[in-house]
């Protein structure tokens, strides 16, 4: 279910485009020498000059909503496509300009089933997704998009050229808007198989200020992070599907970005995925005891593990008061 002011906020959206423009897509971005994703744009509710930038990174099944209304399984989700998704978030983040980064690859059920060879019962487990997103220009994946983290894969730097890229297709558009997406504070959100691309931008902060703290490049990019939201993190890996290393937790506790962690009973309490819910308290813990400023938030607790619940955090997550847990 939507909370009341996000379907308040779509249903204004519907009727009232004149105020504002509706979610604006873009193909094949420009990003880090060659890489290209899709992008969904929206400018800010509230029209004064604002450069702050919120970045989505979904999560399986989401996609463009012709594409997601085609599907036999992903149709009854379609109200979580990515358009959507984008306005649903223009509805928390108001004064922010908000990107919604479409995976670079979509592999099928049958494609990643033969590839990866999924043991029966991971298959039938993974039946009701039937796509999954696989963020290969942030970091690598295999046919189910589970990562396989790398120090260096230049996802920060692929971000901040998209960034610039879509700065300058508006400018293109518009020649009197003053979008400058190159200078504002950056929110970087990640649902589900999202949280990945998250993932391994904590792998390369650790290198940008460890491994090569002479190398101030992306130091500007880096400085404007000031929120992290990790939104019900998972992915059919069999780890890492939260960053457990002390080292680059303590690399993100340094930079005093806000972490928020908002989970579900679809992700924590699945005991065949137990990992999940280990490596989940070991994040939070470890960046607690790190001095790290990070909110913790189980949603839907006492309901039935199910997708519904899983899709809903993306609205419930901002629709309350915030508290250390």
């Amino acid at each position: 279910m939507l909370s009341l002011r996000a379907a308040t906020y779509m249903s204004k959206y519907c009727f009232s485009q004149f105020r504002m423009g509706g979610p604006i897509r873009m193909s094949k971005v420009s990003g880090y020498q060659g890489r290209t994703n899709d992008i969904v744009y929206m400018e800010p509710y509230n029209r004064e000059d604002s450069n702050s930038v919120v970045v989505f990174f979904g999560g399986d099944v989401q996609d463009f909503p012709e594409n997601m209304a085609t599907h036999r399984d992903n149709k009854q989700y379609i109200k979580w496509n990515l358009e959507n998704t984008a306005v649903i978030l223009q509805s928390h983040f108001q004064h922010e300009h908000i990107v919604v980064v479409r995976p670079s690859r979509l592999a099928s059920h049958k494609l990643a089933t033969f590839m990866e060879f999924l043991s029966p019962d991971q298959e039938q487990r993974r039946m009701e997704f039937k796509v999954f997103a696989c963020y290969d220009n942030f970091v690598p994946s295999n046919n189910t998009g589970a990562p396989e983290h790398t120090p260096m894969h230049y996802a920060l730097h692929h971000l901040e050229r998209l960034l610039q890229s879509i700065a300058t297709n508006l400018k293109e558009k518009d020649e009197e808007e003053k979008r400058d997406l190159k200078k504002g504070e950056v929110k970087l959100i990640g649902f589900s198989k999202g949280c990945v691309v998250l993932n391994q931008f904590l792998y390369e902060f650790h290198y940008l200020k460890t491994l090569t703290p002479d190398d101030e490049s992306l130091s500007p990019l880096v400085a404007r992070i000031t929120d992290m939201y990790w939104l019900d993190g998972g992915h059919s890996g069999g780890k890492n599907t939260w960053i457990t290393s002390k080292g680059l937790l303590g690399t993100l506790a340094r930079l005093g970005i806000r972490v928020h962690v908002h989970v579900t009973p679809y992700q924590i309490c699945d005991d065949r995925r137990p990992w999940i819910r280990k490596e989940e308290k070991a994040f939070s813990d470890w960046l607690r005891k790190l001095g790290s400023p990070v909110k913790r938030m189980v949603h839907f607790e006492n309901s039935i593990p199910s997708l519904s619940i899983h899709f809903d955090v993306i609205d419930a997550a901002f629709n309350f008061s915030e508290g250390v847990t």
